[in-house]
């Protein structure tokens, strides 16, 4: 069914300010911008695992944290469970006037997809680089164990319109994976292996199982140095102690990382993008998700009936989990 952004929000504002989330406009914002973008992996149906949390305790409905750590050029946040959405589009909102800055943030609850931040900082003139960690989805090639987590990257460029690129380094994401066992599809080859360690193209023996990583060996060892990268500077969890994200059950205690450069301090060659853009006679990483956006602004986003049956129960029933 197609569903108009403005009804998207509206629904999911009304689903939260219910559990008494305050600034529930950012967060259902967040959610409808990843629909317009493409990004379904990381949109409204994160509205279900973010409400148990509210309802359970283990995510806060108020903003509250902790600076551990400021310098002019660094800053070091312990979230205290709070709403990872509404604390870092705060973040972002800050002046950066250093040639470099870092912001290392941990224990926030589910952020949304990281191209959502970088792009705004590209708006702003600012080259960044964005990564994360969260609860272990994928498996060492040959091995059944959940490891790592899908590794989400952005980079972000200014330009018109900014380079961003916003992946994660499995060969799909978890959220993709539940999106096709809810609207009972089966998955690519190649993304996921079961409890045994086999192939697989079944969406719940993929969850019961793993996820692959993308470029095999290789790329699960690039995925290990950002996690370790992100719980080195964070003090977050990480691999298997990571708990929170999508079982929200538990408290979150997974980390990110913001690396913001200031290119006025160095150079901002713009013809590279320019000439890389002819080169390939293809839309560049973002290019693709504005046009998405725009034909999903005028005809509406394609939401499948159980998610919307789940969200309509959920404005309907308050608590919806037990327990809550």
């Amino acid at each position: 069914m197609k569903v108009s952004a403005e009804e998207l929000r509206g629904l999911i504002v009304d689903i939260l300010l219910q559990r008494g989330l305050e600034e529930s406009q950012i967060v259902a914002e967040h959610f409808v911008e990843a629909e317009l973008r493409g990004h379904s992996s990381h949109g409204v149906q994160r509205v279900v695992p973010l409400v148990k949390g509210l309802e359970l305790g283990t995510i806060r409905r108020k903003l509250e944290f902790k600076v551990v750590k400021e310098t002019p050029s660094s800053l070091l946040i312990d979230a205290m469970h709070s709403v990872g959405i509404t604390l870092w589009a705060s973040l972002i909102q800050r002046s950066f006037q250093e040639p470099i800055s870092i912001i290392a943030v941990r224990n926030a609850s589910h952020i949304g997809f990281l191209g959502y931040y970088t792009e705004r900082l590209a708006r702003k003139g600012y080259v960044t680089l964005m990564i994360g960690n969260a609860e272990p989805s994928v498996v060492f090639p040959g091995k059944r164990l959940r490891v790592l987590s899908t590794t989400p990257i952005s980079i972000s460029i200014p330009h018109e319109p900014p380079f961003v690129l916003d992946m994660a380094l499995s060969a799909t994401s978890r959220g993709k994976i539940i999106e096709s066992l809810r609207r009972g599809e089966p998955i690519q080859p190649g993304l996921a292996v079961d409890e045994e360690g086999n192939p697989t193209t079944d969406p719940g023996k993929a969850l019961r199982g793993g996820l692959l990583p993308m470029g095999g060996t290789k790329g699960f060892f690039l995925m290990l140095g950002i996690e370790l990268l992100v719980s080195f500077i964070t003090g977050s969890a990480v691999g298997p102690e990571v708990k929170g994200v999508l079982n929200t059950e538990n408290p979150p205690n997974k980390g990110e990382v913001l690396i913001v450069i200031n290119p006025q301090f160095l150079e901002s060659n713009i013809g590279a993008l320019s000439s890389m853009r002819g080169i390939l006679d293809a839309p560049l990483p973002g290019e693709h998700s504005l046009l998405t956006r725009e034909k999903r602004l005028r005809e509406g986003i394609d939401i499948d009936e159980t998610l919307w049956k789940t969200l309509m129960d959920l404005r309907n029933k308050n608590p919806y989990f037990s327990g809550g």
